[in-house]
């Protein structure tokens, strides 16, 4: 687990190669932890705060704000090398890494413009890309003979 999540990192800016199935389930498992630790901590501060000032809307609105500045730094930090893992997890799987494209960048494009919230169809094509994204990332690794 600790091992498949130095290789996340040590393998920043690598876009070559290929990464097994459980090397990014273990990854996607120490992230999924690590931000469940970021909401719970800077959420349990914002509610202590708030009940030993008696100023709710203060506490949390700082603990909130802290939390998701922390949050987006750790993205930020993160986003490089999980691009880097997805392109090798796409390989693994005998998909074209440029497929990433799609399954990640029309989604990206679609829900930052202006038709996202105005149409169902749109958010429906977003989930279905998505969706087949993720099954890519799951999916076996290919026999390299």
């Amino acid at each position: 687990m600790i091992k498949a999540y130095k290789q996340f990192w040590k393998n920043y800016f690598n876009f070559t190669g290929v990464s097994s199935r459980s090397e990014f389930w273990w990854v996607f498992l120490i992230n999924t932890i690590i931000y469940a630790i970021f909401a719970l901590a800077f959420g349990g501060v914002a509610v202590v705060t708030a009940f030993t000032t008696g100023h709710a809307d203060k506490s949390f609105g700082i603990a909130a704000l802290i939390g998701v500045a922390v949050c987006i730094l750790y993205l930020l930090a993160s986003i490089i090398p999980t691009i880097s893992l997805y392109f090798r997890r796409y390989r693994d799987a005998g998909v074209t890494p440029w497929f990433l494209l799609i399954t990640y960048g029309v989604p990206a494009v679609l829900k930052g413009s202006n038709i996202y919230d105005k149409y169902v169809l749109v958010q429906t094509l977003v989930l279905i890309i998505s969706i087949i994204g993720f099954i890519i990332l799951v999916m076996p690794s290919k026999d390299r003979k």
